[in-house]
């Protein structure tokens, strides 16, 4: 039977549905969900320190003061990568140096690294779509320089290598928590550090009783469950397919406009402030199902990548296998990746071509990347139909 698989998926149990709906109708209640939330991740992570915040960048604005960093300091990141961190960076009065990656990981290319960290002050590392980035040696490299290191996770939260948590084999790792992250709670961040002198400074950065309000958690979980309701099986096979297969016949510029977002500046002197107490509730009970949740995805993009390799045009991603990764997405490289898309959308599966970008005068590959789906809601069957219908989209008769 047909059935359209969003590239996202929402995934709540009856628990976090039943929270969502709470604090969306203004009936939930918490006076220490933050509190539990950050213990919990201290205790799933291994780590002494577990901060969450209100929103990704204000987790990487303050990983980068809990550093000592000034303005006029110069923070290396991967020349493939989201635009907001470049917008943190920036705002804080810091000077941007764009580092070469592997084209065959999307990651930091740590053999070419080193040409870049002269006067360097840090080095920011992305986790790119859940797949663990050559962390030993990035690290051995980051050490003998001197120079600290900064995970951005959020696309990998839960992801292993070794014993080691994704966010943890570096001086600092942060998180975005918005919708279709491996954790949500619906906008929120996350900061996990070993060391006491980092969460000395950042804690000193925030103020005990700035935190989201009840009612700021409120918009933010009607937001989700509306996000939630248009991912489910009804939703989106009912009402978002058949309008984005519509706008990508009709419309295509608007298709794109729906996931567009504004690249508005980052405003390092406003107030900080603290994840609110229910969607902290929220963070509690995903965490409890994330590993089964990211085991899931691991068996689905395993299941892909093994279908589709070989397939004309397509470049796969390379991981190492000893890695836990989280595989957020299934990222994969093609010429024809704005073709592919178009009829992976017409077949019944929701992907988009690429949101990270390149920034700097290089490129360290010319096709674009394409997102196929990958969540906890596609069972085999869903994986083996994708994988039949990009091998048609690359080759039809």
């Amino acid at each position: 039977m047909f059935r359209a698989v969003p590239r996202h998926n929402i995934n709540l149990t009856g628990a976090e549905l039943r929270l969502v709906i709470d604090g969306a109708m203004g009936r939930a209640n918490s006076t220490d969900g933050l509190e539990r939330f950050e213990a919990k991740c201290q205790r799933f992570f291994g780590v002494p320190h577990a901060l969450a915040v209100e929103s990704g960048r204000t987790a990487l604005h303050l990983a980068l003061h809990g550093l000592g960093l000034k303005p006029g300091a110069v923070v290396v990141l991967p020349r493939y990568c989201f635009f907001s961190l470049i917008k943190v960076v920036e705002g804080m009065g810091c000077t941007a140096r764009y580092a070469p990656i592997d084209p065959n990981t999307f990651a930091l290319d740590p053999n070419r690294l080193e040409a870049h960290l002269d006067d360097a002050d840090a080095v920011v590392v992305i986790h790119p779509f859940g797949q663990i980035a050559d962390m030993s040696s990035l690290q051995e490299l980051c050490s003998r320089r001197g120079i600290p290191l900064v995970e951005d996770a959020s696309q990998a939260t839960g992801a292993r290598w070794g014993r080691l948590r994704a966010g943890t084999m570096s001086d600092v790792g942060v998180f975005s928590l918005v919708s279709g992250k491996n954790l949500q709670t619906f906008g929120g961040g996350l900061l996990l550090t070993q060391r006491d002198d980092i969460a000395r400074r950042i804690k000193s950065r925030l103020k005990p009783d700035e935190q989201l309000t009840p009612s700021d958690a409120q918009k933010a979980f009607r937001s989700g469950l509306q996000r939630w309701l248009l991912t489910t099986p009804l939703g989106f096979h009912g009402l978002m397919h058949p309008i984005t297969r519509a706008l990508d016949l009709l419309a295509p510029s608007q298709l794109e406009a729906l996931t567009y977002e504004e690249r508005t500046e980052y405003d390092a002197d406003r107030p900080l402030r603290r994840l609110s107490h229910i969607q902290s509730e929220l963070g509690c009970l995903e965490l409890d199902e994330l590993d089964r949740r990211n085991s899931k995805r691991r068996a689905n993009a395993l299941r892909l990548l093994e279908r589709i390799e070989g397939t004309h045009g397509l470049h796969l991603p390379h991981f190492n296998p000893v890695s836990e990764n989280s595989f957020n997405a299934v990222a994969i490289r093609s010429a024809w990746a704005k073709e592919l898309a178009h009829r992976l959308r017409q077949s019944g599966f929701d992907t988009r071509t690429d949101y990270m970008e390149w920034f700097g005068s290089e490129k360290d590959f010319d096709e674009e990347v394409i997102y196929l789906p990958n969540h906890p809601a596609m069972c085999s069957h869903d994986i083996d139909r994708l994988a039949q219908a990009v091998r048609t989209a690359m080759h039809p008769s």
